[in-house]
């Protein structure tokens, strides 16, 4: 929305026109897919300005994904509040474990309403810090079908105890505790004059996945477990076992890649180039297509069409569609994928894509390990 007011033939673009022009100078487009942006509050200044600092990327929390809502709640009652996040698309949420400033005081405040009804919704909280005072409000919904934490989270810093909690009930009523104590929680019923100490929970949240515990959810392998005993076709046309083209004694390192993926036009000349200096390592390497058919021709002669263009010294034989399905768990299969076996054929790594950090690992495997 925005507004422009007439005032002898010049028009006032409004404040939210201007915010606009600002952030699509600055490359938003509100098509989706911008990251979403992070402040954290530096206080005031010595002009009584407040100054914040952008830590979207350090926060983890510069999603490209498009909100629905989001919710602040201490999830793992540590005495922070933590950030959830409902996506447009519907098909995953996001979860924020809040680990900043965790050595910090905090007073936690729940309200029970008696005339002014259960949630008390309306009623307003001021905590007495020897910073300042904090206030906030009780209130319910927040963004779509969402609603933050009920309980009302006070940080301290370094006090040892809030120097009084004030409570203005929605009739305008007030009761005042002094001297309560930090890193606790209290629930605070309307009309009585003592609140109540309630003992929480600390819950442990779990860690984010690493970059390897995302790829491997990908897939049905397992780290340190045997490989799928495949079965593949040569160039030939023959079938045969996997097994029967490692090398004994030595780790293998197997190259999943597809004629139709372009990343793999650029990665297997670089791999074809490491090729003896991984066999000098004791790393043998083989190249399995996950291509099928294409206009009547088979896996194996797609394959063979493509390499009589491009000369590569390592095997490769083709898995199809039905190798895949032992090797994915998910139904669009990423190529290109490798996948280093030990010596005993168990998965050891997985390297994915194709990029100077994917180079960096090849050449990685190269060296001789202490």
């Amino acid at each position: 929305m925005t507004h422009d007011n007439s005032d002898g033939g010049k028009k006032d673009k409004g404040v939210l026109r201007q915010d606009q022009n600002s952030l699509l100078g600055k490359g938003f487009s509100f098509s989706g897919y911008e990251r979403d942006p992070v402040f954290l509050s530096l206080g005031k200044n010595d002009k009584g300005q407040v100054k914040y600092f952008e830590v979207s990327g350090l926060s983890g929390m510069d999603s490209i994904t498009d909100g629905r809502a989001g919710v602040f709640a201490d999830f793992d009652n540590d005495g922070d509040l933590d950030v959830f996040s409902t996506t447009i698309q519907g098909q995953s949420h996001l979860l924020f474990r809040n680990n900043v400033g965790s050595a910090n005081h905090f007073l936690r405040v729940a309200l029970i309403g008696t005339n002014a009804g259960r949630d008390a919704f309306g009623a307003v909280v001021r905590v007495k810090t020897s910073v300042g005072i904090e206030t906030k409000i009780k209130a319910g919904g927040s963004g779509f079908v969402s609603q933050n934490d009920p309980r009302l989270l006070f940080g301290l810093g370094k006090d040892a105890k809030a120097e009084y909690v004030e409570v203005t009930w929605p009739n305008g009523k007030q009761q005042r505790f002094e001297n309560v104590a930090a890193n606790t929680s209290i629930a605070v019923t309307e009309g009585n004059d003592k609140f109540v100490v309630v003992k929480e929970t600390k819950a442990k949240l779990p860690d984010p996945l690493t970059k390897e515990d995302q790829l491997f959810a990908t897939l049905k392998l397992k780290k340190g477990q045997p490989f799928p005993a495949l079965q593949v076709e040569k160039l030939d046309g023959t079938k045969a076992p996997l097994d029967s083209l490692l090398t004994k004694g030595h780790k293998t390192l197997i190259n999943l890649w597809a004629t139709w993926c372009i990343p793999c036009l650029k990665e297997m000349p670089e791999l074809d180039k490491l090729h003896s200096q991984f066999k000098a390592n004791k790393i043998s390497l083989i190249g399995l297509s996950i291509d099928t058919e294409d206009s009547g021709k088979k896996g194996f002669q797609l394959v063979q069409e493509f390499l009589t263009k491009r000369k590569v010294s390592y095997p490769i034989a083709v898995i199809g569609e039905a190798g895949g399905r032992d090797i994915y768990a998910v139904e669009d299969p990423a190529v290109p994928l490798s996948i280093l076996l030990d010596e005993q054929g168990r998965v050891e790594k997985v390297i994915s894509g194709w990029s100077k950090q994917t180079a960096l690992e090849f050449e990685k495997l190269t060296k001789k390990q202490q």
